[in-house]
């Protein structure tokens, strides 16, 4: 594969998985009776990864955090809490590796963090036709965070939200479930219907991952 198309697969695909930065806000409320003075409580899925910190693949930037993966095999990423912030952060690891991981990584990525099925079948075959030889040089996606639509201890829809280098910004909606002992991503049925949408900004309770 010459660098454009690889490029512009890299793009297409890492898009699904970035993140827009933005610090989502918190809204107040006034009221004539007492009030607490604990701050509210907060909810599973707005839950941060903590002791966050970066570390590349191919090119991409990806997030590690205590919430995993605590397991870095070459490509292979695994070790992730089972909880929704584990969840997200296996979303983002699975998507951007089977994504960009070189002609003799994906076979691996593939095995032990997607989950078993036809879909991940149809994907294998699809990513055997594509040659990618080197990371990304330039114009790599950044990814700014997460939101969760859905969690619950066996399964968790994730939108991953992404920066282009011209200001675009893109949501990859994802889905991973809890598979032997490791959250899997399960990659879509429909390959007809690409999972990266355009967005004009970032939803406000984004779960923002702070730059490198």
């Amino acid at each position: 594969m010459n660098r454009s198309h690889t490029t512009h697969f890299t793009a297409v695909v890492v898009t699904a998985f970035a993140v827009p930065m933005a610090a989502a806000g918190l809204l107040a409320c006034t009221s004539d009776t007492p009030v607490d003075p604990q701050p509210p409580a907060i909810t599973a899925t707005s839950a941060v990864p903590t002791a966050l910190r970066w570390q590349p693949f191919q090119g991409v930037n990806l997030p590690v955090a205590e919430q995993g993966p605590r397991h870095i095999d070459g490509a292979v990423a695994t070790g992730f809490d089972r909880n929704p912030v584990g969840a997200a952060l296996a979303a983002i690891h699975a998507t951007v590796r089977m994504s960009i991981a070189s002609d003799s990584q994906w076979p691996s990525v593939g095995a032990r963090m997607l989950a078993p099925g036809p879909a991940r079948d149809l994907w294998a075959t699809t990513r055997a036709q594509i040659s990618i030889t080197a990371p990304i040089a330039d114009g790599a996606p950044k990814l700014l965070g997460y939101r969760l639509s859905h969690y619950s201890g066996d399964a968790a829809d994730i939108d991953v939200y992404s920066i282009h280098p011209d200001n675009s910004l893109t949501r990859n909606s994802t889905r991973v479930i809890w598979h032997v002992d490791d959250w899997r991503l399960r990659p879509p049925e429909d390959r007809t219907r690409s999972p990266v949408s355009a967005v004009d900004l970032p939803p406000a309770d984004m779960v923002a991952l702070p730059a490198r």
